[in-house]
C-alpha cells in the first residue's frame, strides 16, 4: 500500500454551501460573453433609465420612493407597462389603489391618450392591452405578508412572473400587531421581498414612502422610511424628485441613487403629461442625464457638449 499516493489522489470534503471557482467558470465567461443579455431588458421609454441600470434584471430587488403627491404610483405604473409591453410577464399588487383605476390609468398610458373622449376607440385599445402579460393581485388595503407571498409564489409557478411591483409597502405592516416593533416588521417584510426575488429569479420592485421631512430638500435614500434595511437589501434605489419652483409646479426627475450591478448612479429630468398620464422625455438638445459619485453630492455641471460621468462603489 502506497500512502503518499492515496493522500495525494485524495478528495478534499465537499460541502453543499461552499464552491470553487472551477465550478463558477462556466458561468463567468457567460456573463462576459453576453454583456447585453446579463443586463437585463430595456425600457423603451426611459432610455436615460437604460444608461444607468443598463436593464431590468431578474433576481433584483428595486426600492422606489418619492414625495407624497409627486406621482409615484402613476410613474412605476407606466415604468412597469413599459416592460410588460416587451414580454416581461408582470403582476401587481396595488393595495391602495383598486385594480380598476389601476388598470384604467395603465390603459391610457398604453393608448396614450384619454379613451373617455374617444370611447369609440375603446374596444381596439381594450383588445390589445388585454393580450399583454399582466395581472393583478385582488388584495386592496392592509395585507398579512405570508397571503401576499403565497399569491406571488402562486403567480411565478402558474404565469411564468418574472416582474411583481409591490404598491406600496406600508400596508404590508397593517395586520400586525401594535406592540411589536414597527421597524422591526418592515425589516422582516423587506427581507421576506427579499428572499422572494432570490429564489425565484423574480425581479420585485417595492414602493416605500419617505419619511417625514423638510418639504423644501430633496429626498435622499436615508428619507426612505424605517431603517437602513430597505436600502441594504435592495439593488436599485429609485427616487422620484418634484423639484419645487417659487412660481409654479415642480419639476419631476427620476434619481438613481442606488445600482449594484455596475455602480452608476444620476438624474434625469422627467416631463408628465396630462393627457397620455405618462413621464415622456424632454425635448430634444436640452441637458439630461447626468451622473453623480454620490446620492448627497451635488452633480457638477458639464463641459458643454457633455456630461461629468463616475462611478458608484
Amino acid at each position: 500500500m502506497n500512502l503518499s499516493k492515496i493522500v495525494r489522489s485524495a478528495l478534499p470534503a465537499g460541502h453543499k454551501s461552499i464552491v470553487s471557482f472551477r465550478q463558477l467558470r462556466d458561468e463567468v465567461f457567460g456573463e462576459l460573453a453576453n454583456v447585453e443579455q446579463v443586463a437585463g431588458v430595456k425600457w423603451a421609454r426611459f432610455p436615460d433609465l437604460n444608461k444607468l441600470l443598463k436593464g431590468h434584471r431578474k433576481g433584483e430587488l428595486t426600492v422606489f420612493t418619492g414625495p407624497t403627491g409627486s406621482g409615484k404610483t402613476t410613474f412605476i405604473s407606466e415604468y412597469a407597462l413599459d416592460l410588460c409591453m416587451q414580454g416581461v410577464n408582470t403582476l401587481w399588487g396595488s393595495f391602495e389603489i383598486n385594480n380598476v383605476r389601476l388598470a384604467k390609468i395603465m390603459l391610457t398610458q398604453f393608448a396614450e391618450r384619454r379613451l373617455e373622449e374617444q370611447l369609440e376607440q375603446f374596444d381596439q385599445w381594450a383588445d390589445k392591452f388585454e393580450d399583454l402579460p399582466l395581472y393583478f393581485m385582488t388584495f386592496h388595503g392592509h395585507q398579512n405578508i405570508k397571503a401576499v407571498i403565497d399569491t406571488m409564489l402562486h403567480a411565478v409557478y402558474m404565469y411564468d412572473i418574472s416582474h411583481v411591483v409591490i404598491d406600496n409597502l406600508q400596508f404590508m405592516m397593517g395586520q400586525e400587531q401594535l406592540s411589536v416593533d414597527r421597524l422591526a416588521v418592515q425589516d422582516y417584510i423587506v427581507g421576506a421581498f427579499r428572499k422572494f426575488a432570490t429564489d425565484n429569479g423574480c425581479h420585485v420592485t417595492l414602493v416605500i414612502h419617505p419619511r417625514k421631512e423638510d418639504e423644501e430638500r430633496e429626498l435622499q435614500t436615508a428619507s426612505i422610511f424605517g431603517s437602513a434595511k430597505a436600502s441594504q437589501e435592495a439593488d436599485n434605489v429609485l427616487i422620484l424628485q418634484d423639484r419645487k419652483l417659487v412660481t409654479g409646479p415642480g419639476k419631476p426627475c427620476l434619481q438613481v441613487s442606488k445600482n449594484r450591478f455596475d455602480g452608476d448612479v444620476g438624474v434625469f429630468p422627467l416631463e408628465f403629461s396630462k393627457v397620455s398620464l405618462t413621464f415622456s422625455a424632454p425635448s430634444k438638445g436640452k441637458a439630461r442625464l447626468k451622473k453623480v459619485k454620490e446620492d448627497n453630492e451635488t452633480p457638477k455641471k458639464a463641459p458643454a457638449g457633455g456630461s461629468g460621468a463616475s462611478k458608484k462603489q
